[in-house]
């Protein structure tokens, strides 16, 4: 666990310090983030490359702490949107259920969303301020876009150079439902990222189809938008050796994480729907487990199916959320994977988990999204297209459960810790044309 900067903090090393990183990222530490993932390869990445790295991050303590890679810095956030995570914590879900008055309410009232309360607060800190002397970049990650917003208005104040880490679009296939409906806030929201995205210095997108979309809206910001995915776990668990199945079960699949969680098109039914039909063509007996914090309406949707599948010889489990590390472990001992990608231009990070397996994936997406073309590719993956023609199933993931090991399995370097890493730092000298100034 780290400890408490004492007095002077890292400026007191100032003098010893060649390279300096600003990381603008609210949900650092947060209880299951997924962003932390990628995070922490930016984290591991800089300090292999002799940077000094500043965390700024949202929690409900302020807090200044050394890390052996840099600092932290901990920033008070008054609307509690951003717990921290303590090793207690790890894998729990949270008892408070969500207020969905509530939560529309704040997102009518806020631009871009209710953490800017955060960004702007941090944007103002003296501490954040003063970490920026010297800086190379500052980097900021969404969602929540508000990070971008304290990230720009930093860059502005110090003259720090800025680089946009989208994980998932803003005004192209948006999370949030009021961008849709809103066109008075699509048109507010889209200000402020026409303003952004224009003075970044580097804009990051997390698949090729993110691309074409930002550059169509904006062909200016081609020479200086970067597709940087998300890739494989740096340690994936060796395959269990003794390879023996449960006698009351031929197969077992899982599907890993919540449906509804980010996306309201990620319903059930799109992905269960067609594995129903594909099963249906072997009289064969499994397990079908749906592991993660499945929300109450998800589990109701869930049910739906479970008799359904029973009458073909399959038991639908649920046993709720495990560990990130469990998970990778349970994903080895499995025969198959599910996944559904009811989006056009997002792919699901658990997509990179599942590939280094080996294992058949039964991959419900849109012809032509971001996840069908890494599907195209991969020997393992059993394509069904949403909204398919459920009498007339072409998919084979039934045939390749039973022939697992015949076909040729392949793990694109794309998605390497080395390529990956590779592209973030052309990224990074893309902003180095910057001259670094002391705020």
């Amino acid at each position: 666990m780290s400890s408490e900067t004492q007095s002077g903090g890292p400026d007191a090393r100032s003098d010893v310090i060649k390279k300096k990183a600003v990381l603008f990222v609210p949900f650092w530490r947060m209880v299951g983030h997924v962003g932390n993932n990628r995070i922490d390869r930016f984290v591991r990445w800089l300090s292999e490359e002799g940077y000094y790295v500043v965390i700024v991050c949202a929690g409900l303590h302020e807090s200044v702490r050394s890390e052996p890679w840099g600092q932290e810095i901990t920033v008070i956030d008054r609307l509690g949107l951003h717990p921290e995570t303590t090793p207690e914590l790890v894998g729990a879900v949270s008892p408070r259920r969500p207020n969905k008055l509530r939560r529309k309410l704040a997102y009518l009232i806020f631009n871009p969303d209710p953490a800017i309360v955060w960004a702007r607060a941090a944007a103002r800190h003296q501490k954040v301020v003063a970490s920026l002397s010297g800086a190379s970049f500052i980097l900021s990650s969404s969602p929540p876009e508000s990070a971008h917003v304290g990230a720009w208005l930093l860059s502005k104040k110090t003259g720090v150079p800025h680089i946009v880490d989208m994980r998932d679009g803003w005004l192209d296939e948006p999370l949030k439902p009021l961008l849709l409906s809103s066109v008075f806030r699509r048109w507010l929201e889209g200000r402020l990222e026409t303003r952004i995205l224009r003075d970044a210095k580097t804009v990051q997108v997390t698949s090729d189809v993110w691309l074409e979309l930002l550059v169509k809206r904006f062909p200016e910001l081609k020479s200086k938008v970067i597709v940087l995915t998300n890739g494989y776990p740096k340690l994936m668990p060796m395959p269990p050796v003794n390879d023996v199945k449960n006698s009351e079960a031929d197969f077992v699949l899982i599907h890993a994480g919540r449906f509804l969680g980010s996306r309201l098109t990620q319903m059930p039914h799109l992905l269960l729907e067609p594995l129903f039909a594909n099963l249906s063509l072997k009289p064969v007996k499994g397990v079908i487990c749906l592991l993660g914090s499945l929300s109450e309406d998800e589990l109701r949707l869930i049910e739906m199916f479970r008799l359904r599948f029973s009458e073909i010889g399959w038991r639908l489990e649920c046993p709720g959320n495990i560990s990130r590390e469990r998970l990778l472990e349970r994903l080895m001992q499995a025969d198959g994977l599910l996944l559904l990608s009811a989006s056009n231009a997002a792919i699901p990070s658990k997509i990179f988990e599942y590939i280094p397996t080996g294992l058949p994936i039964f991959l419900v997406s849109s012809k032509g999204s971001a996840a069908w073309r890494i599907g195209e590719k991969l020997p393992q993956a059993s394509l069904v297209e949403v909204g398919c023609d459920l009498n007339n199933p072409t998919c084979d993931f039934h045939l390749r459960l039973e022939n697992r090991d015949s076909y040729q399995r392949r793990l694109p370097s794309n998605f390497s810790e080395e390529f990956l890493r590779e592209t973030f730092l052309a990224s990074i000298a893309l902003s180095n044309d910057a001259v670094v100034t002391d705020t």
